[in-house]
């Protein structure tokens, strides 16, 4: 390997030139901070989705190169949404998800027997009981798999992990919010 004209800014690491003209890097695979460019995308896509601003916190841990301390915090804000929408301040986790986003409904008489404490659309319609139940089953998944593990762990530095995450706790809230899709 040749003499490297590159390196990080961060650590000073030479970046042998073969790697540089055969991969593109998003991050620097000595230190792993993000490269300026990469920060640009992350910020521009974020921008497009228009991501909520309850999310920024995480946004800005993402972009200072902490993913694990950005994915906590992103689920983490998610919980405490739930928590002050819902009141149920005494649960966590998948367990307040179930109970925030749950309603019973009966076939037979085609009523809502049970409202849900976090209500995403009126559920007159099958697409939009749905809709309520898939949030709920996605709300539940995210504190069981992802929440739980940043919590009793370090979880993993990977940057598309911590992108992932950040948009779908963003998805959650905008329902929560009221961007639902259910129309019929």
């Amino acid at each position: 390997m040749s003499k490297s004209k590159y390196s990080c800014k961060h650590c000073d690491a030479p970046i042998p030139t073969e790697l540089v003209k055969q991969y593109e890097f998003n991050v620097c695979p000595v230190c792993g901070h993000l490269y300026p460019k990469c920060i640009e995308h992350i910020e521009q896509f974020f921008r497009i989705m228009q991501l909520s601003k309850k999310l920024e916190a995480a946004v800005n841990l993402a972009l200072k190169s902490e993913q694990e301390a950005a994915v906590r915090d992103a689920v983490i804000t998610l919980e405490i949404t739930v928590k002050e929408i819902s009141g149920l301040d005494t649960l966590t986790g998948a367990d307040l998800m179930a109970k925030a986003f749950s309603f019973k409904f009966d076939s037979q008489t085609n009523t809502l027997t049970g409202e849900p404490k976090i209500k995403l659309n009126d559920l007159s319609t099958v697409s939009k009981r749905n809709e309520q139940d898939g949030v709920r089953f996605v709300a539940m998944g995210l504190m069981q798999g992802v929440r739980n593990i940043f919590m009793h762990s370090k979880g993993t530095k990977k940057l598309y992990y911590c992108i992932q995450t950040i948009a779908i706790v963003d998805w959650i809230l905008k329902q929560i919010e009221g961007w639902g899709v259910a129309t019929d």
